[in-house]
């Protein structure tokens, strides 16, 4: 039983975390980055197929050549912002399964999750409101560990 709620709370540091990185910017990239990260996790929860068929080879590939060359060109222009993302992505996942192995429902999992994201990443904004973020904290806290 201590497995999902730890994944869970890798999950809130996460959104957390891109909340108060987030607050540094202009309120419409919170919002974006709000809706994104809702419909990422419609998305891996009902979307198989979908994502399937948009990565297949053919007529369709030019939109999976259109998604990878956006990640990869978001990757060397937003390295802090992707590097987020990847974590988000991955303790997301990691919570999924942990919490659909535990033997709740998709939906119920579904909601726990979009609860959790709006909860999480809200705190973070409010957070980086009163803790004022930087965009450059993850760039400077690496370089003085150098």
């Amino acid at each position: 039983m201590i497995t999902p709620i730890l994944s869970l709370l890798c999950v809130g540091v996460s959104y957390g975390l891109l909340g108060w990185h987030l607050s540094a910017y202009h309120i419409g990239w919170a919002m974006g980055s709000w809706f994104v990260a809702i419909s990422l996790t419609i998305l891996l929860f009902w979307g198989e197929e979908v994502t399937k068929r948009m990565f297949r080879l053919g007529p369709r590939g030019v939109v999976s050549m259109l998604i990878l060359s956006g990640i990869i060109t978001m990757a060397v222009a937003a390295s802090t912002l992707f590097g987020l993302i990847v974590v988000l992505l991955a303790s997301q996942t990691l919570a999924r399964l942990e919490l659909q192995s535990s033997g709740l429902s998709r939906r119920l999992t579904l909601l726990l999750m979009v609860i959790l994201s709006i909860g999480t990443l809200s705190g973070g904004w409010i957070a980086g409101i009163y803790y004022p973020s930087s965009p450059y904290w993850l760039t400077s806290c690496l370089m003085s560990g150098q």
